[in-house]
């Protein structure tokens, strides 16, 4: 009996051990495999998968990978899961051409595939024929439409509303209500232009050439904050915002469609 508490008590030691300082696992990650392609660096690598791309010694580390140089085409890696980058949503339809980008826009532009996890500082571009919905978690569905340029932020802080960046173009956005209503933002939207706060809400942000920004609301509530001046739109109703400018005061639209699933 002895014998098997101290061997107990030797396998959680080396459970502890295991565990990297400071490492927070996120529940919903699982560890991912990636395959080097030709041109990529450790650089580039670390700055699309990683939470802190300075911490590439452990990725090499985990791989048990001694030099940097060994880091070729072909090559497996595996990325655990306290070195991942959170997950902020999903695509869940893609038409046309649609291309991402995981390193802010600085690196090598890829074809957006169906299922594709998206991350902190992951850039989504479409072209005049492509869009793609993406399901964003614990918040709704975002629509990015066509000739549009689109930024994934995620959480400024721990519990705080989740933000995305609208840089070109135009999106529509479908968020789930909180039960019991919430006066909180559960979402955010900014743009070069203005930013739309979401309690939850379906409505449509559109940047025009000069960055300019049109806020419309077919249900719900959406603050929209720009120049220190926020108004409140409801259902029906829409706001411009002139860059550099604060919001007009909120007027009726035509028609408040509705956002159907692709």
């Amino acid at each position: 009996m002895r014998k098997s508490v101290i061997e107990t008590i030797l396998v959680l030691i080396i459970m502890f051990f295991q565990i990297p300082i400071g490492a927070e696992p996120d529940a919903a990650l699982e560890p991912i495999t990636i395959t080097v392609q030709k041109g990529e660096t450790l650089s580039l690598i670390s700055e699309r998968h990683l939470s802190d791309p300075k911490r590439w010694p452990e990725l090499l580390k985990y791989n048990k990978i001694p030099n940097p140089d060994l880091i070729k085409p072909g090559l497996s890696l595996v990325v655990p899961v306290f070195l991942r980058k959170a997950v902020v949503g999903v695509t869940e339809f893609v038409v046309g051409q649609v291309e991402w980008n995981g390193t802010g826009g600085k690196g090598p532009w890829t074809s957006l595939k169906l299922g594709q996890e998206l991350h902190p500082n992951d850039q989504i571009r479409t072209t005049a024929k492509g869009k793609t919905d993406i399901h964003i978690n614990q918040v709704g569905m975002v629509r990015v439409l066509n000739n549009s340029l689109f930024e994934v932020k995620g959480e400024e802080k721990k519990g705080g509303p989740i933000t995305v960046a609208l840089l070109k173009g135009s999106l529509d956005a479908k968020v789930t209500k909180t039960d019991p209503p919430s006066s909180n933002h559960k979402f955010n939207i900014v743009s070069p232009s203005s930013t739309a706060g979401v309690r939850g809400t379906e409505f449509r942000v559109e940047l025009d050439e000069k960055l300019s920004s049109t806020i419309s609301c077919f249900e719900g509530v959406v603050d929209v904050n720009a120049q220190g001046k926020t108004v409140e739109l409801t259902q029906g109703m829409a706001t411009f915002v002139e860059k550099g400018k604060s919001p007009v005061t909120p007027y009726k639209i035509p028609e408040a469609p509705r956002i159907k699933e692709e």
